[in-house]
C-alpha cells in the first residue's frame, strides 16, 4: 500500500554511495623493480669576461623511477680548494679540477589491495520495502486500533528500524500507521508482543545497506639515499681585452688602459702629457687608436 507521502518521494534522489571503512582483509603485491637513472654530464669549457669570472652549474640528467636530491659542484685549482659542494661557482680564468656529485633515491611501486565494507542507499526514501516486525509492546485502544514499538528488519537495509507508531484500522482487513520517524507501516496482521509480523515499511528516510568492496591504491617505496660523481678538468678561458672600460677611481685609470678619455671636450690625454695628472677620467683607453676610433682627438698641449 503507497501513501500521498510515497508518491512524493519520486522527486528524491536515491542510491547514492557512502563510504565506508571497515577494512576486512589486505593483500600486498610484491614490489616492483626501479628503473631508474642519473648520469652526470662533463661541464664545456668556458670564457670569462677580461678581468671577471664565468659561472659554472652542474650538468645531470635522471630518468625513470628517481628523484635528485642535490647537484653540486667542489673546484679544486692545483691543492686548493676553491669550491666545496656549491650548487654554482664562479671562476676566473684558469685550469681547475671539478667533481660533480648528484645525490638521488629511487622507488619501486607497491600496490596494496583491500576489501572494504562500503555503504549504498538500499531502499530509497518513499519506497515499499517487506519488513519483520517484532513487537515489543503492543496496547490496544479499544477501538480496533493498536499503539505499537516495534523493531522492524529486512534484508536489503542494516540494522533494525525502530517504530513507534498507532496501527489503524482501515476496515479492509488492513492496519495502517504513521510514525514520528515519517515511516509508514502497513500489515494484515493484529500485532501481538514478541510475534514477529510481516508489514510493508515505507521508510521518511534513505536506509543504508553494507556491501563489500576491493580497494586498490599505489605507493611509491623508496631506497637509501645513493650518490653519483663525475670528475673533470676544466679549463676557462681568458676573454678578450675591450678597448676601453671604466676608470678605477675619480682620477685613475687602470694600468692596462691607461689612456684618459673626456667625454665634455672630446679630447683623449696620454700618460705623460701636460694635462694628464689634472684630468678626470670619465672612459680610458688601451691605446690611442682605440681612443680615435671612439672619436676622440689627441690634446694639443700635452
Amino acid at each position: 500500500m503507497r501513501s500521498l507521502r510515497a508518491l512524493l518521494a519520486t522527486a528524491l534522489v536515491g542510491g547514492l554511495l557512502v563510504s565506508g571503512s571497515a577494512v576486512v582483509s589486505t593483500t600486498a603485491s610484491a614490489a616492483t623493480t626501479p628503473t631508474a637513472r642519473v648520469t652526470g654530464a662533463k661541464i664545456a669549457s668556458k670564457t670569462a669576461p677580461y678581468g671577471g669570472k664565468a659561472t659554472i652549474k652542474p650538468r645531470v640528467s635522471a630518468s625513470g623511477r628517481v628523484v635528485v636530491k642535490t647537484k653540486t659542484l667542489t673546484v679544486k685549482h692545483g691543492t686548493k680548494t676553491v669550491a666545496k659542494n656549491k650548487t654554482s661557482v664562479k671562476l676566473k680564468a684558469g685550469t681547475y679540477r671539478v667533481t660533480t656529485r648528484a645525490t638521488f633515491k629511487t622507488y619501486s611501486l607497491r600496490t596494496t589491495t583491500k576489501t572494504v565494507s562500503r555503504k549504498k542507499v538500499g531502499v530509497a526514501f518513499g519506497t515499499d520495502v517487506t519488513v519483520t516486525c517484532t513487537p515489543t509492546s503492543v496496547v490496544a485502544d479499544g477501538y480496533g486500533d493498536f499503539d505499537v514499538t516495534a523493531s522492524c528488519t529486512s534484508s536489503r537495509f542494516d540494522g533494525a528500524r525502530k517504530e513507534s507508531l498507532t496501527l489503524f484500522d482501515m476496515g479492509d482487513g488492513t492496519y495502517w500507521g504513521f510514525g514520528d520517524n515519517l515511516d509508514e507501516l502497513t500489515t494484515r496482521v493484529v500485532p501481538q508482543t514478541s510475534k514477529p509480523f510481516s508489514a510493508v515499511l515505507n521508510p521518511g528516510a534513505d536506509l543504508k545497506k553494507s556491501y563489500l568492496a576491493k580497494q586498490t591504491t599505489t605507493t611509491k617505496v623508496w631506497s637509501k639515499l645513493k650518490a653519483k660523481s663525475l670528475t673533470q678538468k676544466l679549463v676557462i678561458k681568458q676573454g678578450k681585452r675591450p678597448s676601453h672600460t671604466a676608470p678605477i677611481s675619480e682620477w685613475n685609470c687602470p694600468s692596462w688602459a691607461p689612456i684618459k678619455g673626456n667625454a665634455d671636450s672630446g679630447i683623449y690625454h696620454v700618460p705623460g702629457g701636460r694635462w694628464y695628472s689634472r684630468t678626470k677620467p670619465e672612459i680610458c683607453f688601451t691605446t690611442t687608436a682605440a681612443a680615435r676610433a671612439a672619436g676622440y682627438r689627441a690634446s694639443k698641449n700635452g
